[in-house]
């Protein structure tokens, strides 16, 4: 199972008071408000679903703004 969650950069960036209404940057806000996620959550949340989903998905990873969690981490 995928789990996303911000890094710091990221908690960073989806307080920021200045963005375009975008896939990534939804992602970013929902992830800010829950704290971790996985993509089904995530497209539940936000409307952005399917490929559109994992580009921004994978788009924000590259950027250093998400990344995806494995079974021993904790979610703190």
């Amino acid at each position: 199972m995928r789990i996303y969650v911000l890094t710091d950069l990221g908690h960073r960036l989806a307080r920021s008071t200045r963005n375009p209404d975008t896939p990534g940057w939804r992602i970013l806000h929902y992830l800010d408000s829950v704290g971790h996620s996985t993509p089904d959550q995530i497209a539940g949340y936000t409307g952005v679903s399917g490929d559109e989903l994992s580009l921004a998905l994978g788009r924000l990873r590259r950027r250093g703004l998400v990344r995806e969690m494995t079974g021993g981490e904790s979610y703190a």
